[in-house]
C-alpha cells in the first residue's frame, strides 16, 4: 500500500515533462542502454576471441615463430631441430615425423626420401606422426612387398622447391636413398606474384638471414590512420576489420599487396627449372625420381563453403587464379618428368573432408594419398629391392 504513491509520483513526474524533456528523457535511456551493450559486449570479445589490429596491419615487430621448431641452416635456410614440437616428433638429423635412422643406409634396405612443404610433414596443421602421408605410405609398402624399407621426411613447413633442394644436395645425399619423392606446389605460389622477389629469398631488408631477427608480423590489412584511435576497443576493431573486408581492403602477408586477378607466369619457369635440378642430381646420385601433382582443395567450379575454407590472401591473387596456377605447375610437371615418374594425387583434390584448409590433409586425406602413392611405389620398391639384393 505504501509504493502506490512513490508510483503515482514517478507517473506525474513523467507526465509533467515537456514533449521536448521527454524525448531528452527517452534518448539518454537509449544511449545509456546502447553504452551497456556495447560494453558487455567489449568484455564478452576480449574474453572469447581477442584480435589485435596492430598486428593484423602488419605494425608489431617479433622474432619469427619458426623458432620454436626450427634452425638456420647455411643450405636450406633453416631445417627442423631434434626434440618434439607441437606433439610432432623430429629425430636426431632433423628429420619431422622420421623414426631414428642411420646415415649409412643398411644391407638389403630401400630407402625412401619424401620432400615437400608442410602438407607432407604433417605441419601446418600438426598431425600426428604416424598420420603423416609418408609415414602410412611405407608402412602399406612394408605390408604389400615384406621388404626392408625406410624412409626419411626431409619435407618442412614453408619449404618451397629451393629449400628442399639446397637440403637435398647439401644433406640429404649422403644417406643415399634409392627413391626421390617430391611434392611441391601451394608454396611455389609465394613467388608467383612477383617472381623477381626470388631475388631476395629468405633474406631480411639488410640481406641478412636469422630466425631471431625482428620482422614485421604478416598483415592482412592495409593500416589506418585511424587505428591507434581504434585499437583500444575489440568491438571498433572487428569493425574496421570487417568493414575493410567488404571493401576489397584485405592484404597479403608478404608486401602488403591488394588481391590480383591473375599470376606472372615468369613463376612457372623458376619451377621448372628446380624441378630439372632435382632430375639431375637424382640421376647423378643413381636414385629415381618421382614427382608429385599435390593434391589440394582448390579446384575449379567449387561450392562457397569449399571456396571459404581455402586461403587465398598469402599469394596475393584470386582463388580462380591460384586453380590456375596449380594446373600451370602440373603441366610443368608433365612436361619436365617422365609419365612414369608422375605421381597423381589430384583424385584426392577438392574434397571437403580430406582437407583442413586449401592444401593440409586431414587424417582421412592422408591415407587417401598414401593408397595412391604406395600403390605407385611398390612395384618400384620390388625393383629395387631384387637388385639390393644382387649386390
Amino acid at each position: 500500500m505504501q509504493i502506490s504513491p512513490a508510483i503515482d509520483l514517478s507517473d506525474n513526474v513523467r507526465q509533467q515533462l515537456t514533449p521536448k524533456k521527454r524525448r531528452l528523457f527517452i534518448g539518454i535511456t537509449i544511449l545509456a542502454s546502447l553504452l551497456l551493450a556495447f560494453i558487455g559486449l567489449e568484455i564478452f570479445l576480449r574474453i572469447v576471441k581477442p584480435v589485435n589490429l596492430y598486428a593484423l596491419t602488419g605494425r608489431i615487430l617479433s622474432p619469427s615463430p619458426m623458432r620454436n621448431w626450427a634452425v638456420t641452416d647455411g643450405f636450406s635456410a633453416y631445417r627442423p631441430k631434434p626434440g618434439e614440437s607441437g606433439g610432432k616428433t623430429i629425430n636426431r638429423h632433423g628429420f619431422v615425423s622420421t623414426p631414428e635412422l642411420p646415415v649409412s643406409k643398411p644391407p638389403d634396405t630401400v630407402r625412401i626420401l619424401f620432400l615437400g612443404e608442410s602438407s607432407t610433414a604433417g605441419m601446418g596443421v600438426n598431425l600426428k606422426d604416424a598420420d603423416t602421408w609418408p609415414w602410412k605410405t611405407v608402412e602399406r609398402i612394408r605390408q604389400k612387398t615384406g621388404r626392408k624399407v625406410d624412409f626419411i621426411n626431409g619435407a618442412a613447413g614453408g619449404y618451397t622447391t629451393f629449400e628442399s633442394y639446397g637440403r637435398f644436395w647439401s644433406r640429404l645425399r649422403f644417406f643415399d636413398p634409392d627413391i626421390v619423392v617430391v611434392s611441391h606446389g601451394w608454396n611455389e605460389l609465394y613467388y608467383f606474384d612477383d617472381p623477381d622477389s626470388i631475388l631476395s629469398w629468405r633474406t631480411l631488408p639488410d640481406g641478412s638471414w636469422s630466425l631471431d631477427a625482428p620482422r614485421a608480423r604478416q598483415a592482412r590489412f592495409a593500416p589506418s590512420r585511424l587505428d591507434p584511435f581504434l585499437r583500444w576497443s575489440q568491438v571498433l576493431s572487428r569493425v574496421r576489420l570487417e568493414t575493410s573486408r567488404k571493401m576489397g581492403g584485405e592484404y597479403v602477408s608478404l608486401g602488403n599487396r591488394p588481391i590480383a586477378p591473375g599470376f606472372d607466369h615468369r613463376g612457372l619457369e623458376i619451377f621448372r627449372t628446380n624441378l630439372k635440378l632435382f632430375r639431375e642430381a637424382s640421376g647423378v646420385l643413381g636414385a629415381r625420381l618421382l614427382v608429385a601433382k599435390q593434391a589440394t582443395l582448390m579446384v575449379a567450379g567449387a561450392a562457397p563453403e569449399q571456396r571459404e575454407r581455402c586461403r587465398v590472401t598469402p599469394h596475393a591473387f584470386s582463388y580462380d587464379t591460384h586453380v590456375e596456377a596449380f594446373r600451370g605447375i602440373y603441366g610443368v610437371i608433365g612436361q619436365e618428368i617422365p609419365a612414369d615418374s608422375v605421381v597423381d594425387l589430384t583424385p584426392v583434390s577438392g574434397r571437403l573432408d580430406s582437407f583442413y584448409d586449401h592444401i593440409h590433409p586431414t587424417p582421412k586425406g592422408t591415407t587417401e594419398i598414401a593408397e595412391i602413392m604406395s600403390d605407385f611405389l611398390v612395384p618400384l620398391v620390388e625393383e629395387r629391392g631384387a637388385a639390393v639384393a644382387r649386390r
